[in-house]
């Protein structure tokens, strides 16, 4: 497997485990968000968890097929921008301030999200050139079946924990 291949997919890897930690009700984020509505919370945890899990399924497919390049880039842009709109007080903007430790994770996840689109546009890019047609591999059934089941969970506990439930 080329080395950028990797590259991309430990970037995936690495931005999705930095955001896990960060979930609301864990170890890290313990900010109160009950200001905003179910609704809101629910739909901005199901992005995050779809970036997260999105972006483990994008390092097989990168890691396997050598393809899914330009979403890794939209990925890498998209945990860029959740964390800048954050760490901005932008959205969301709690009562309660982020601690040291959050704001920390979150610059570091800025700078992992910098590099994986950096890279994989680099990528992207060789790729487009060396045009070869390559199958995507596939995810079995019962993966997709365990990875929706998880999000669901996660998107559960992560609102029921930002709305202080």
């Amino acid at each position: 497997m080329p080395t950028s291949r990797l590259v991309i997919a430990t970037l995936l890897v690495a931005s999705a485990l930095n955001l896990a930690l960060m979930v609301p009700g864990g170890f890290v984020e313990t900010r109160d968000f009950s200001a905003y509505p179910s609704i809101v919370l629910g739909a901005f945890n199901v992005f995050l968890t779809v970036l997260g899990l999105g972006s483990l399924v994008l390092a097989y497919t990168v890691t396997k097929a050598g393809r899914g390049c330009g979403w890794s880039a939209l990925a890498g842009f998209a945990f860029v921008g959740v964390y800048l709109l954050d760490l901005g007080r932008i959205f969301p903007v709690p009562s309660n301030p982020m601690s040291m430790l959050l704001a920390t994770l979150e610059w570091i996840g800025t700078g992992l999200g910098v590099a994986l689109a950096t890279a994989s546009l680099i990528l992207s890019r060789r790729a487009m050139a060396n045009a070869a047609p390559a199958v995507t591999p596939s995810l079995p059934r019962p993966v997709v079946f365990g990875l929706v089941l998880l999000a669901l969970i996660i998107v559960a506990f992560a609102t029921k924990s930002a709305m202080g439930i």
